[in-house]
């Protein structure tokens, strides 16, 4: 028979950490016990003040190195008792202004439930000798402590722990733990890196009934979510939500009126038997009709002899000669409101947009130096728009900083102030998804032209929909397929590869070193050694790990996942290692290569921007603060802004979109199988500029370029036919007696 351990309490002060992991609040620390015991303690709980008096709950284990500790269990701030306890307390940091003295004489006055009679009314303090100031600030003081200190330890309660419960309390403040207990289904849409489950998990320890109806309407919500999420899907059928909102119930439901109310709450639309949620059709929705408004616009059109001879002039004041599939593009993205030019690596699209705008300004009578009045260009990242300023020479931002996104991530343009420009360019335009395409189409003005670039087989959005696809298929619009690769691009191995994965014709033949592309059929176990000698090598060859050097893999985690090939680089890049910053498992030290994953407005930093650690300092209570260089600015990021950077030695190709790099190095191992595919094989090698290093194994190269994404659930594409065909027939239903 086993003996379950007794619970014990022990009350004491903890006076050293000696382990915190701020993720989820695992901690080693020493407690002083009442009696002067030294205690080591471990398990779940939060960083708190070495003043107070800690009353903890768990049981005592022998461990087989480190000796006797106590398990912590539960984990509550107990009465402070000592006459000095209260003293150190109100001395303490927590109460700025107050020194041991004043500590005294208030202790000394109002006993040892001093707090219990300041909070009962703070104007006791008056009688020790504080001002009225100097009471308000001391009183609010102590409210805040109490009710924080008071609001972690009941988030800890309900195992919500670390990061979470720090985003629970900046969110909600000192109701955090009141919302949480009374409806934590709220959490799954304010509180990023809460789902469903944690949800769930959260309401059953708090005793809300499984057939809650906001539990119930929180699954089908979720279930849509999700299929956006992984999928990137508009929406989902019934069946697709139904039965995946089982999994979570577990009950007998009918969904019906719960799907009713949800429609009435406007965060569901429910159409021919689709379920979005409300922000998706409504994107949806906008697009279209913007799109429609645009290319319904009568706008006189140019004559092509017009055209003609300003793309000839062009030509002879750039030193240029256009390709027939150049100029045609150039003609009918003048005479139409929205062109799609779509095409691979080495098709000329970057040569077409220079040509485009300098052929539109031509014509319009626009002088060089205000071409950026009249012309605006905007990709989807920081990369991507950096890279046409260098090719163009010509302004060119995200679509978020051209929209004019604000610190509170509010657009400055939308439908009620629309850009002024009159041509607007969007390149990389496969990585647009349904909620930035419609804040983008909402700021054009209907007298604009609109020119989308892209090429439609690379990866889709991260973000649900098929823009650039639907836009293509939908026939609304002119489009330019480029399908020629021109001279300079024609000897490239790369563009070769490219092209036969595109086409799903990649052969073991074709997988043979070239003098830009070089191939290794190495076991998993060379794999690590290889990637190295392959840096190094172009290390030593002068290229910048910074600059030149990427190496592309599909998924975080696992065998040779982002977050391991992270660590390799890192091991033999970083020599001096004296000064770090640990966030999670990273370590960060200066001359890492990091990227940025999320937009910040305030910092003025982009999802996908690439920086290096220029500097780590540390203030007097040895709190970090961490500097990284992006294009010449040092921004200074705390260590609670760690979760908007990673290491980028190694990124995955999703993140590499709109870029390209002197050398890409894609390894291939049996761990991706379940990632790999043609889209994401293809724009991983077309990231490829001067050479690319396909490593490992190369069944699985001719396995993923065989391998095509699942098609996404959108509805876009149909709904512009609908509404183009509506109008036809609106036009069809005129009389033409009726005006005789």
């Amino acid at each position: 028979m086993t003996l379950i351990p007794e619970h014990q309490k022990i009350k004491g002060h903890i006076t050293r950490y000696r382990f915190h992991n701020e993720e989820n609040s695992y901690s080693i620390a020493t407690l002083k016990t009442e009696d002067d015991r030294k205690v080591t303690i471990v398990g779940y709980f939060p960083k708190v003040t070495s003043d107070l008096l800690y009353e903890l709950e768990g049981t005592w284990i022998d461990h087989s190195t480190y000796g006797e500790q106590f398990e912590v269990l539960a984990f509550r701030r107990a009465k402070v008792a000592s006459f000095q306890g209260l003293v150190s307390y109100l001395s303490s940091d927590y109460f700025p202004g107050i020194g041991p003295k004043t500590a005294e004489k208030i202790v000394n006055h109002l006993g040892d439930d001093a707090i219990e009679k300041i909070l009962e009314d703070k104007n006791v303090l008056r009688e020790v000798g504080l001002n009225a100031i100097r009471t308000e600030r001391f009183y609010q003081q102590l409210l805040e402590n109490q009710s924080l200190e008071g609001v972690t330890i009941d988030l800890f309660e309900l195992d919500i722990k670390g990061a979470t419960a720090m985003k629970l309390i900046t969110t909600y403040g000192l109701k955090a733990a009141t919302i949480v207990k009374t409806n934590p289904f709220r959490l799954i849409d304010e509180v990023q890196g809460i789902g469903f489950i944690r949800a769930d998990e959260i309401r059953e320890k708090v005793g809300i009934p499984e057939d809650d109806p906001r539990r119930i309407k929180a699954a089908i919500l979720y279930s849509i979510r999700e299929y956006g999420e992984r999928n990137g899907d508009t929406y989902a059928t019934e069946e697709q939500v139904f039965n995946y909102a089982n999994q979570f119930l577990k009950i007998d439901i009918d969904f019906e009126p719960f799907i009713k109310e949800l429609i009435n709450e406007k965060r569901l639309v429910l159409e021919a038997d689709r379920y979005y949620l409300a922000p998706s059709y409504y994107a949806e929705k906008g697009v279209a009709k913007k799109i429609l408004e645009l290319i319904s616009t009568s706008k006189p059109k140019l004559e092509e002899d017009e055209i003609n001879q300003s793309i000839e002039k062009i030509e002879r004041l750039i030193g240029i000669t256009y390709t027939d599939v150049q100029r045609e593009a150039i003609k009918v993205a003048v005479n139409n409101e929205i062109t799609v030019i779509t095409g691979g690596p080495g098709t000329g699209k970057t040569t077409i947009i220079d040509g485009l705008m300098q052929v539109y300004s031509d014509i319009n009578h626009i002088t060089a130096n205000f071409m950026s009045d009249h012309i605006k260009v905007m990709a989807p990242t920081g990369r991507a728009a950096k890279r046409m300023r260098e090719i163009l020479d010509f302004k060119a931002t995200t679509i978020h900083k051209g929209l004019g996104m604000g610190y509170d991530g509010v657009f400055t343009y939308d439908e009620n102030n629309l850009f002024s420009e009159k041509l607007i360019i969007i390149d990389e335009a496969s990585m647009i998804d349904i909620f930035l395409a419609n804040s983008l189409f909402k700021a054009i003005s209907q007298d604009a032209k609109v020119v989308i670039v892209g090429d439609v087989d690379q990866l889709p959005s991260v973000g649900p929909g098929l823009f650039l696809k639907d836009l293509i298929d939908s026939g609304a619009c002119a489009v330019v397929r480029l399908d020629e690769i021109h001279r300079q691009a024609r000897g490239s191995n790369i563009v070769k590869i490219a092209n036969k994965v595109n086409k799903q014709t990649l052969g073991y033949e074709d997988l043979v070193s070239d003098s830009d592309t070089y191939i290794y059929k190495i076991n998993r176990s060379e794999l690590k050694r290889l990637i190295l000698r392959l840096v190094t090598g172009a290390l030593d060859q002068g290229y910048s790990l910074i600059d030149d050097i990427q190496i592309l893999i599909p998924q975080y985690k696992g065998d040779f996942g982002i977050e391991m090939v992270n660590e390799i680089i890192q091991e033999m890049y970083i020599q001096n290692k004296d000064i770090s910053v640990k966030h999670g498992d990273v370590h960060y030290y200066v001359g890492d290569k990091v990227i940025q994953l999320e937009n910040d407005a305030l910092k003025d930093v982009m999802n996908g921007d690439i920086g290096v650690v220029s500097g780590i300092v540390f203030d007097s209570k040895d709190k970090p603060t961490i500097f990284i260089n992006f294009d010449g600015r040092d921004l200074s990021y705390s260590k609670s802004d760690l979760d908007q950077i990673n290491l980028a030695y190694a990124i995955s190709i999703h993140k590499s979109q709109g870029s390209e790099y002197p050398i890409v190095i894609i390894p291939i191992v049996k761990n991706y199988i379940h990632m790999l595919r043609k889209e994401l094989l293809y724009t991983g090698i077309t990231r490829a500029k001067a050479y690319l290093f396909l490593t490992g194994d190369v069944d699985l190269m001719i396995y993923a370029s065989n391998r095509e994404t699942s098609k996404r659930q959108s509805t876009l594409a149909s709904r512009l036919n609908q509404e183009i065909e509506d109008k036809r027939e609106e036009v069809d239903e005129i009389n033409p007696y009726d005006f005789m």
